[in-house]
């Protein structure tokens, strides 16, 4: 598995969006891309997209167009090579992109500095993950570094947010999947794959 990280989208000017970053797309990208509103918007449709791109060109030598099918629950696949899982996640801060062609994979990035509700809290976690957010001095924090490991989880079987989030991480489940959680300046990212494809 191959994983490729952005930080600070926000430094990308209009410039470089409609000059260097466009003309790479496949016109069906670059067509999301600008149906966006915001800018920042744009600029992370547009370079997770790139950092796909990149990722399948160094590691498998696709240098052609790809396009995109969509599972069920909206997990999206590669239409012309359905062997390749791949999965891209953004966030304000920072874009990631996985790849692996061994089997399934998913992640997730979040802002480090983020705010998070109580509300969100009961909703996501267990009474043991609520205990460990509340004892920690960066509740917040915490709660983001845990999030992103729940979400990898969820884009990596596909099933999005129809999973039980309390349970979500069960002791069963970790024994089947690589679960590996980082922290890169103000991110924390998760990227969850099978042990078994290890």
């Amino acid at each position: 598995m191959q994983s490729y990280l952005f930080l600070h989208p926000e430094t990308i000017t209009p410039q470089q969006l409609e000059q260097e970053m466009l003309p790479l797309l496949p016109a069906w990208r670059r067509e999301q891309v600008l149906n966006y509103t915001p800018f920042s918007s744009k600029v992370l449709c547009a370079k997770s997209f790139l950092l796909l791109k990149e990722g399948l060109e160094k590691d498998f030598g696709i240098t052609q167009e790809v396009s995109f099918d969509y599972l069920e629950h909206g997990k999206p696949v590669l239409k012309e090579y359905p062997h390749i899982h791949f999965n891209l996640s953004h966030c304000q801060n920072g874009i990631l992109c996985v790849i692996d062609e061994k089997g399934p994979v998913g992640c997730d990035i979040e802002a480090k500095n983020r705010k998070v509700r109580e509300s969100l809290l009961l909703k996501c976690c267990n009474e043991r993950e609520l205990e460990e957010i509340h004892s920690n001095p960066c509740p917040d924090q915490a709660f983001m570094r845990l999030w992103t490991r729940k979400e990898a989880v969820l884009k990596y079987t596909g099933q999005g947010l129809t999973q039980d989030l309390p349970s979500l991480l069960s002791d069963k489940l970790l024994e089947t999947v690589k679960l590996e959680t980082f922290q890169e300046e103000d991110v924390f990212y998760s990227i969850c794959q099978s042990r078994q494809m290890n």
